[in-house]
């Protein structure tokens, strides 16, 4: 497996807690995704890196995403939540177009996500709007739905969808 290295990770342009002497000590020469996803970094850091087309290719970020907005999907029990969530699958199975997709996506952010104030709920229809629409931001959308869902008590979310992206990774090292 492709090692990360800290040149690649501060061409990504990480926060400023991440200064390159702070990437060099966590990484060294480089470390595989396996082992930046064991890291003692907060998760949604992991994701904001990994979740990205250079690491994982873009058909499997459009399969995972509906899995992750599908983990928070039950902090809004809006309709249009769920059927972002369906409609994303569907498409990926090449069973609806992309116009479909799109009605389906704006349904979804019309009626949950611009109206309602930021709630782990509203996270939810957040996720679930964007995994219908693109799968890189659903991923990271889907990181900050954990961390809302977290603040308000489900903490194993970010820990599941950790495992998720762990499986991406071992099956594409498994195929090659």
């Amino acid at each position: 497996m492709k090692k990360i290295t800290v040149r690649e990770i501060m061409k990504l342009g990480p926060c400023s807690y991440y200064s390159e002497e702070k990437v060099t000590d966590l990484i060294g020469e480089g470390k595989t995704p396996l082992e930046i996803l064991d890291l003692e970094i907060p998760k949604s850091d992991k994701f904001w890196l990994l979740l990205r087309p250079e690491y994982i290719p873009i058909k499997q970020l459009h399969i995972l995403a509906p899995d992750f907005a599908q983990e928070v999907a039950y902090l809004n029990p809006d309709p249009s939540v769920q059927a972002a969530i369906d409609a994303k699958r569907l498409w990926v199975d090449n069973k609806i177009t992309d116009e479909e997709l799109e009605k389906v996506y704006a349904a979804a952010w019309s009626t949950t996500v611009r109206a309602a104030p930021w709630s782990a709920a509203k996270a939810a229809a957040w996720v679930a709007a964007y995994a219908a629409a693109d799968s890189t931001w659903a991923a990271r959308a889907a990181a900050r739905a954990a961390r809302a869902a977290a603040a308000a008590g489900a903490a194993d979310i970010e820990t599941k969808q950790i495992e998720m992206v762990k499986k991406v990774f071992i099956d594409m090292e498994v195929t090659k």
